[in-house]
């Protein structure tokens, strides 16, 4: 695989996310995947399979560099990195890795922490800087360390998509500009830094639904969204409850604005492995809209048609593109300049369906439980991530101590359970 890759537009704003997050305090943009094994694993066994595979693909051990033209810059000596850390169990211990940066600029994209559980279990925490790739690409990468039966992709590393003309793309851009200029009408504001005495970190709680609670969810969004609605029906319920909470706390807001995901990638393929194939489409919801899982529902789904019409996944594209050779300072100030003055959302929303069929086993152990952890950036600090393991229905709540307490977050997951099964 050849070295020195350049970073695609998402890549370089989720970047730009590390840089705020930093620049404020927080361990930066990183994600994790936590999965709970039957039996402890060797970290000898898996430092050498890591080894093999950053010989293998240079852009493990690389970082960030360039100006104009971001590319991951592959390092040949990289201070020991990937780390496999071993911990005893202790009770803070999960909060504190997730407070944890990755030294992303001295070439840590990844680490892996396992600690030994009772029973003779373990716990491995996966983490790794959003820039780097995103959930599903990081579920793939997951399944090649830790299944040696699994053949190695002859490629991965991030594709670069063919480029329109310049006048095409600058046309498409303008778009989103011109969406972000509407929203302005109704100018979404997110509850902001109400807790300044707490530290700058970030919390989640995981929810879990049996499997009858998820047959009775899934109803649910059938018979509002159809059969192919899951994450439709996920989406409006959760912006109802941040409606809510918004309320509830005093800091209404006059829209709420959701970026939604939407892969790029050829149906049903996960590779490259690393890179983030993806866009955003960004939907409003008034609070109008908010009264019913009727309405928010035909918002959402409204909105996203009219998106697709108007090519606004391509004009997502274009603009993340054509803002690569911008420096990260005046990337964000030219964010935070618009008439959205830096509330670019107002919960950060992601569904990543069915976890990987492959993630049954790590390094020879099985998988009882996973779960995935996200990040969010000061405006909103809140955001969840749904997803599906062992066919029943996954939440990871996320969200910024200085924003919300976590006795807010506990009423505010509580509400949304609820609102899953009986909308």
């Amino acid at each position: 695989m050849p070295v020195d890759l350049p970073l695609n537009g998402c890549d370089y704003l989720m970047l730009g996310f590390d840089y705020e997050l930093r620049r404020r305090g927080y361990a930066g943009n990183s994600c994790q995947i936590v999965l709970e094994l039957a039996a402890a694993i060797s970290p000898e066994a898996l430092r050498r399979r890591l080894a093999e595979l950053v010989k293998r693909y240079p852009i493990l051990r690389s970082r960030p560099a360039g100006v104009f033209t971001p590319k991951w810059q592959a390092l040949a000596d990289s201070s020991g990195f990937p780390q496999v850390r071993v911990h005893r169990p202790t009770p803070p211990l999960g909060e504190q890795l997730s407070d944890e940066s990755l030294a992303i600029r001295q070439g840590e994209l990844f680490r892996f922490d396992l600690v030994e559980r009772g029973g003779g279990g373990m716990e491995v925490v996966f983490s790794w800087t959003h820039a780097l790739m995103d959930a599903p690409s990081a579920e793939h990468f997951l399944a090649l360390v830790g299944r040696e039966d699994m053949a190695l992709p002859a490629i991965a590393a991030p594709v670069q998509r063919p480029k329109k003309p310049l006048k095409e793309r600058l046309l498409l851009a303008r778009k989103n500009v011109n969406q972000l200029s509407d929203f302005c009408q109704a100018a979404p504001r997110t509850v902001g830094v109400r807790r300044p005495e707490t530290r700058p970190v970030q919390r989640y709680r995981v929810e879990k639904f049996s499997a009858e609670e998820t047959a009775h969810v899934r109803a649910q969004g059938v018979k509002l969204c159809g059969a192919l609605g899951d994450a439709q029906f996920h989406a409006a319920v959760a912006m109802m409850e941040l409606h809510r909470l918004h309320e509830r706390l005093g800091c209404p807001s006059p829209s709420y604005v959701l970026p939604v995901p939407v892969s790029l990638r050829p149906k049903g393929t996960v590779e490259p492995v690393f890179s983030n194939q993806i866009a955003m489409l960004m939907v409003q919801f008034l609070p109008a809209q908010l009264v019913t899982a009727a309405t928010a529902v035909t918002t959402l789904k409204t909105q996203l048609a009219q998106a697709l019409r108007d090519r606004r996944i391509e004009a997502g594209v274009a603009i993340t593109e054509l803002s690569r050779g911008l420096p990260f300072p005046l990337y964000l100030y030219i964010l935070k300049q618009h008439g959205l003055r830096g509330e670019i959302c107002s919960f950060f929303y992601g569904d990543t369906a069915h976890v990987s069929p492959l993630l049954t086993t790590f390094c020879g152990a099985t998988i009882k439980d996973f779960t995935h952890v996200g990040a969010t950036t000061p405006s909103p600090g809140i955001g969840a991530i749904f997803y599906y393991f062992g066919g029943e229905l996954r939440l990871t709540l996320f969200h910024l101590e200085t924003h919300f307490s976590r006795e807010e977050m506990a009423e505010f997951a509580a509400n949304l359970r609820a609102r899953l099964l009986n909308p």
